[in-house]
C-alpha cells in the first residue's frame, strides 16, 4: 500500500468519524480528537489494515496526519517482509 493511499486512508477515516470536510483536517496539524473519536478512528484504521497500531492504548489524542503515515507505511513494509 502506498504512502498516498494510507494518508488518504487516515484522512477518509477521521472524516467519517468527526464529521469534519478533508479540507478541515488536512488544515489542522496536529489533529485532535476527543476520546471517542481517537477509538474509533484507531480501530477502524487497525481493523482496515489488519494491524495493531498501539495507538488505542495511548493518552495522547493529537496526531499529525504525515508522521502516522510514515509510520504505518513502514509497519506495513515491515510486516510484509517478516
Amino acid at each position: 500500500m502506498t504512502r498516498v493511499l494510507i494518508r488518504q486512508l487516515i484522512i477518509h477515516m477521521i472524516c467519517n468519524v468527526t464529521g469534519k470536510e478533508p479540507t478541515d483536517i488536512v488544515a489542522l496539524n496536529p489533529v485532535e480528537l476527543n476520546t471517542r473519536d481517537w477509538e474509533q478512528v484507531f480501530s477502524r484504521l487497525e481493523a482496515t489494515l489488519d494491524m495493531d497500531t498501539g495507538m488505542l492504548l495511548s493518552r495522547e489524542r493529537a496526531i499529525c496526519i504525515d508522521a502516522l503515515t510514515h509510520a504505518l507505511h513502514a509497519k506495513l513494509a515491515g510486516d510484509v517482509i517478516n
